[in-house]
């Protein structure tokens, strides 16, 4: 079992008084633990799976820029939001029950063991809210004890089945997307795809029944050539995706804390993006241009 370590990333932020002059608590300290899954390590020719980072020092230099900024756009926000809202983690108990989970999700793991995700969240709030989606599972209690627990994924796969399902394609599974393992994504690329679509191989079915529609978005939109590995293509075809739609995940994200700090003693379930429709324009996270 992994031992997961947490990381305690100081967010300084503003103390704020009321109109009679008092104080309110700022919230200083938001606890988050972080795990890749990428299969990536910090050290080349070492290969330790999957990475846990340590320490805030370890986070600057992190070899995958956009998952550090996400992380660090995120924590700052809900520290922000939480001192607004007079929300203040300063107790023993807030901080032992509060906890942000950030993971990073591939595209594909390394070997054929499915990805193991992270618990999901079994806390109820007695005065707060309780998101669950694809992009965050997030609890906030309000009163008598204040605390935030979430998980919150950069999930590669699902900015992909974001923008398989607002490119209109059918049949794109509703929750979370879940990575493929490496035997999969090999299969989908060459056995299937190349087979068929670029070295024009017969099949028994469409391309459509036998590669999952979000992969089969990504391939589409991959250079369409055999003078190099396929698979290469598909991986600067990803990067770019990622490029392109980091910035409309992270406001989405956002979005999601934003509308669970405002709501009380609800439940909010969210399948699909087009669910997230009120939350951010649609039409600004869509991907229209080339990713190639």
């Amino acid at each position: 079992m992994l031992r997961f370590l947490l990381l305690v990333v100081s967010v300084m932020a503003a103390s704020t008084s009321t109109a009679g002059g008092v104080s309110q608590c700022p919230v200083d300290k938001v606890p988050i633990q972080i795990t890749d899954g990428a299969n990536r390590d910090l050290m080349a020719g070492v290969i330790r799976y999957p990475i846990v980072i340590l320490s805030a020092d370890e986070i600057l230099p992190y070899p995958t820029p956009h998952f550090r900024t996400f992380v660090m756009t995120i924590t700052e926000h809900i520290a922000v939001r939480l001192t607004k809202n007079k929300l203040c983690l300063d107790s023993a108990e807030s901080k032992e029950r509060s906890l942000l989970q950030f993971e990073n999700w591939p595209l594909f793991t390394y070997g054929d063991k499915p990805h193991a995700p992270g618990s999901l969240l079994d806390a109820r709030p007695s005065n707060g809210c309780r998101i669950f989606s694809p992009w965050i599972d997030l609890v906030i209690e309000r009163k008598p004890v204040p605390w935030i627990r979430g998980i919150v994924r950069w999930n590669q796969r699902q900015l992909l089945a974001d923008q398989a399902v607002l490119a209109g394609v059918q049949n794109v599974p509703l929750g979370v997307a879940m990575p493929l393992t490496s035997s999969e994504y090999v299969r989908f690329t060459y056995e299937e795809y190349v087979n068929s679509e670029l070295n024009l191989m017969p099949a028994a079915k469409p391309i459509e029944e036998r590669v999952p529609p979000d992969l089969l978005w990504l391939f589409r939109r991959s250079t369409q050539s055999t003078r190099g590995p396929f698979g290469g293509y598909v991986g600067a075809a990803m990067d770019n995706a990622i490029e392109k739609g980091v910035e409309s995940y992270t406001k989405l994200v956002i979005a999601l804390i934003d509308r669970c700090l405002v709501f009380n003693g609800t439940n909010l379930n969210y399948k699909s993006i087009l669910d997230a429709a009120d939350l951010i324009p649609l039409e600004q996270y869509k991907i229209d241009t080339p990713i190639h």
